[in-house]
């Protein structure tokens, strides 16, 4: 097992399992539905926040890539939705 890194949203230590790779997703068992990007720079590990919106029609949450921004679209139901960004969260639209 990694040495325990900080959820950059409450602080709480995270053990990384053993075989984690760059780009993974671990809970923070602390913060409700966060998930967390494990990234790796010249051997230093380290998380990041791995924002997530949940399909206006069917409730799926879908983890959303690292570059995400408002506007982008994303897929789910075989419909496009549009991401808005407010108080700290991604939504879906309908578009």
């Amino acid at each position: 097992m990694m040495a325990a890194l900080c959820c950059p949203d409450c602080g709480a230590l995270i053990d990384l399992p053993t075989g984690v790779q760059p780009g993974d997703l671990v809970d923070c068992p602390n913060c409700a539905g966060h998930a967390l990007r494990v990234r790796e720079d010249a051997g230093r590990w380290s998380v990041t926040l791995a924002y997530r919106a949940s399909c206006p029609d069917c409730n799926q949450v879908v983890t959303l890539p690292e570059d995400a921004k408002p506007g982008d679209t994303i897929l789910c139901c075989g419909q496009t939705y549009r991401l808005t960004f407010e108080f700290g969260a991604f939504a879906a639209e309908k578009t």
